[in-house]
């Protein structure tokens, strides 16, 4: 077990007792991810995950960087070893086992990832949509997008190695390019039960992606924004979200449920779906 996921395990029990339980799915999957325990398949899948992550932290190779503005800290050269980067910006062991326990407990369809990296954190959401579909659930699919396209590229390696096919035809799709430009095309033909914002960490930029989104979001829907920790930028744009709906501060995740269907007098239609949680940008300022 990884040193960091007792002190998560408390820190969200502690957490959980201080707030409001999440409604339907999206409750029962941040119970389960909160306890952060494994079966035995889940441990092999997350074993192979921390195997990566060994090899990551060091390797002496280097890759190109783009950051299109992502609001990360300092000047940073656009060529930087691969261990610093994962050091600086991939998902940690313990934050993604949790994110491994809500898509397992909540056996999305559809999941968007806004920031793929080195593909740590895609690992554990396909890790999880392998499970479910093997134990008779949805045939989950995950699209994560990069701005970097050497990044894009070191991420389908590692995804393809932990046996997860990468393309228009696999379990994965990577879209390559800033966000701004990739996000429009992905988003609207879907209906999408998870969103993992993990990229470009700055508010305003954060709450006009979710704006993007809010129509194609699926009825009880979970968004989990990352980096919402007091003193970071995300923490604003959580704060404007989290009042309009069911909410949950895990510390260094912020969690949002969007209204169900039923929420909205019976509506079913993405048109209807607009006026529910998630606010205009506009509005949230």
């Amino acid at each position: 077990m990884p040193a960091s996921v007792l002190p998560l395990r408390l820190g969200l029990g502690l957490l959980r007792v201080g707030q409001p339980a999440l409604p339907g799915p999206a409750g029962d999957a941040l119970r389960r991810a909160s306890r952060l325990r494994l079966t035995p398949a889940e441990a092999s899948a997350e074993a192979a995950i921390d195997a990566l992550r060994r090899e990551l932290r060091r390797s002496p190779a280097t890759v190109e960087v783009v950051d299109y503005g992502a609001g990360t800290r300092g000047d940073k050269p656009p060529v930087r070893r691969v261990a610093e980067v994962y050091r600086r910006a991939a998902t940690g062991p313990a934050w993604g086992r949790f994110l491994f326990g809500l898509a397992r407990g909540l056996r999305p369809r559809r999941v968007l990832e806004l920031g793929t990296n080195l593909g740590v954190g895609a690992a554990h959401l396909a890790a999880a949509l392998a499970l479910n579909e093997a134990e008779g659930g949805p045939a989950g699919r995950l699209v994560t997008l990069e701005g970097a396209p050497a990044l894009a590229a070191l991420a389908a390696g590692h995804l393809e190695r932990l046996g997860h096919r990468v393309g228009d035809d696999g379990r994965v799709r990577i879209g390559v390019g800033p966000f701004a430009e990739t996000l429009p095309e992905v988003a609207a033909p879907e209906a999408w039960d998870l969103v993992f914002v993990d990229g470009h960490h700055q508010a305003d930029a954060a709450l006009g992606y979710l704006d993007t989104i809010r129509p194609h979001l699926a009825g009880g829907a979970l968004v989990v924004l990352d980096d919402v920790e007091p003193g970071r930028p995300v923490r604003r744009a959580y704060r404007a979200l989290r009042d309009r709906g069911p909410s949950f501060y895990a510390g260094k995740y912020g969690l949002l449920v969007h209204a169900a269907p039923g929420d909205l007098g019976g509506a079913t239609t993405a048109a209807a779906r607009v006026s529910a949680l998630l606010p205009t940008s506009a509005g949230a300022a």
